[in-house]
């Protein structure tokens, strides 16, 4: 072999080495934004295409049924809508349904946020933050926030159950320490004409990682039928409890009163 022969071998070895630490950099920045007892922001939601899939039944190997001939899917979240300022704030779904946020709260139109779990990533779309940053302990730490995801393959009830009981998961330390969870009995309504259930898990003694961190707060899930993306579209609000401008479980009623089917499920 050439003296440049092996000149352009070994370039292309350093290429190869260096793309391969590349990779692994962007890899791990990644998953330092999610942390495991607080919830993060991640970029908006069309760069995390797969994030608010569907996810697939964790309990089985086999996937979820696709969604019905002509059901209409979106791949990316609806644009913000605009209200004039000290009005609640709107945030429509990838789901065909719209819910309200008050006017001080922070709009996640197109985030993505969740925890890092012993279960692995837990994630929502569609996110709403109220006194967001509040606490210098740990960036991005926040005293309520909703979000919406999709479940497909399951009736809205046992969509509900599924995720009101990833609390205990949600409500853990990085050591793996857990509170104490209470759970609600089903509450049954409807959403724009359609059958929704609600479920509230309530945690108490929660471990703290830092000054942060709530001692108690509640998780309230709510499943109703999706109109795009999902058959069934899963709402969250979680509350924590316990600080000089913590929030009455009663914006939860409130907030979940709000939503409703979209006026054009399919743009937003």
């Amino acid at each position: 072999m050439t003296e440049n022969g092996s000149r352009k071998d070994l370039y292309r070895a350093l290429l190869r080495i260096g793309g391969a630490i590349a990779g692994l950099y962007a890899f791990f920045f990644i998953m330092g934004q999610i942390s495991n007892a607080h919830t993060d922001e991640l970029p908006p939601a069309e760069s995390l295409a797969t994030a608010l899939a569907p996810p697939v039944n964790t309990t089985s190997t086999t996937p979820p049924p696709p969604l019905p001939p002509g059901f209409p899917s979106l791949d990316r979240p609806p644009p913000k809508i605009e209200v004039e300022p000290g009005q609640p704030q709107p945030i429509a779904t990838k789901f065909g349904l719209t819910y309200d946020i008050p006017a001080d709260w922070r709009n996640g139109f197109s985030a993505v946020a969740g925890w890092n779990t012993s279960e692995g990533l837990i994630t929502f779309g569609a996110i709403g933050e109220y006194a967001y940053d509040f606490c210098e302990a740990s960036d991005g730490a926040k005293l309520a926030m909703t979000g919406a995801t999709g479940r497909n393959g399951v009736d809205i009830d046992t969509a509900a159950q599924e995720w009101v009981y990833k609390a205990p998961a949600i409500f853990a330390d990085k050591k793996g320490n857990t509170a104490n969870i209470a759970y609600s009995q089903p509450t049954e309504f409807a959403i724009s004409g359609r059958p929704a259930i609600r479920y509230t898990a309530t945690a108490t003694s929660i471990p703290a990682d830092n000054e942060c961190d709530p001692s108690s707060a509640t998780f309230d899930i709510v499943a109703t039928s999706s109109y795009a993306t999902a058959e069934v579209m899963i709402f969250m609000i979680r509350i924590d409890d316990g600080f000089k401008n913590s929030l009455a479980h009663g914006i939860a009623d409130q907030i979940i009163a709000t939503i409703r089917q979209t006026e054009n499920p399919t743009h937003g």
